[in-house]
């Protein structure tokens, strides 16, 4: 009994932490934050299944969560359909596109690869910005409609203030944080790490390593088109600019500084970043100029050279320090 206290008892405590700050946080720009916080978590999480346990650099991952975005705005304001079917819509198209991307991924790595990502990205965003009768070029989609409420007996959920909006997508980091768990600790991923770490002796025990990366970037792509639903629907507008580099560049920098192919690196690295990020605004207003992706590089880079395993290195270190010098440590390790 114990022992599953203090394993599951920490989670069960953030858990609730999540599902109850609404009722005690009553500041809108505070859960407009943690909105944010929720859909970068999606995007880190899909993000790392690619880079962390496949070892495919996709620097034009945004590209997926602007398809994502467009799609379901679009089914939504064009088709007039309800909201909830583009969230889904939007992942399934970016999946496609993710799907077709893995083609070319099959026989690149490294900085090839990587430069063909990036122009998988760029052909996007200019055919965002130039298919003007469908995407309103440059100015983007406004005026995406809101989630559509939901009747349970005589109850009605709304969505229109932001801490409604957040359990939504808390919901759906949650259950991406599921998915993505599962397939990693499943022979899936298992397969993953083999082709990341060699691909040769993987192939030669059996591992079918076209299979697993078109799967792969499909999966991922999946779930960062369905970030990018969420996103359409919660600011209401949708540009060009959803697609572009600096998008990739900051989730790459979450992840890493949370901790590349760990669970719950991209998660720490999400919020880490998205409340440090709003706060820096506040630095960049007062000195006149733009220091963000400054500011981003200088962490990586010192990330890379004093923290290889991000963020989440360093409360495994401390986790089993504790392990050793804590109050059970002199029992046995038992309480």
């Amino acid at each position: 009994m114990n022992a599953a206290l203090r394993k599951y008892g920490p989670r069960l405590a953030i858990l609730a932490v999540l599902v109850l700050l609404p009722l005690f946080v009553q500041d809108r720009y505070f859960m407009h934050i943690a909105v944010q916080t929720c859909i970068f978590t999606i995007l880190t999480m899909s993000w790392n299944l690619l880079a962390g346990y496949t070892g495919q650099l996709n620097l034009g991952h945004a590209a997926f969560y602007g398809v994502g975005a467009y799609t379901s705005a679009l089914v939504s304001m064009k088709l007039g359909l309800s909201p909830w079917l583009g969230l889904p819509a939007g992942g399934l198209a970016a999946a496609f596109f993710g799907f077709l991307l893995g083609f070319p991924a099959l026989r690149l790595s490294g900085p090839y690869l990587a430069i063909t990502t990036i122009g998988f990205a760029e052909i996007l965003r200019l055919v965002a910005i130039n298919w003007v009768d469908l995407t309103r070029g440059s100015l983007g989609l406004s005026g995406i409609p809101l989630l559509t409420p939901i009747h349970v007996g005589s109850w009605r959920f709304r969505f229109y203030f932001e801490k409604d909006y957040y359990y939504v997508v808390l919901a759906a980091a949650l259950i991406t944080f599921l998915c993505i768990r599962r397939l990693t600790h499943s022979e899936f991923g298992v397969s993953l790490k083999a082709l990341r770490d060699d691909q040769t002796g993987a192939q030669s025990i059996g591992i079918d390593a076209s299979a697993y990366k078109l799967a792969v970037f499909t999966i991922s792509a999946f779930f960062a088109g369905f970030a990018g639903a969420l996103f359409a629907h919660f600011v209401r507008l949708v540009s060009p600019e959803t697609m572009a580099l600096h998008v990739t560049f900051d989730v790459l920098t979450m992840t890493m500084i949370g901790g590349l192919g760990t669970t719950g690196g991209p998660i720490i690295g999400a919020i880490v970043l998205t409340s440090f990020s709003n706060w820096l605004r506040y630095l960049e207003d007062f000195l006149k100029m733009d220091i963000r992706l400054v500011v981003y590089g200088l962490m990586l880079i010192l990330t890379i050279r004093f923290m290889r395993e991000g963020l989440m290195g360093v409360i495994r270190g401390l986790a089993e320090r504790f392990k050793r010098t804590g109050p059970w440590a002199q029992r046995g390790g038992r309480p």
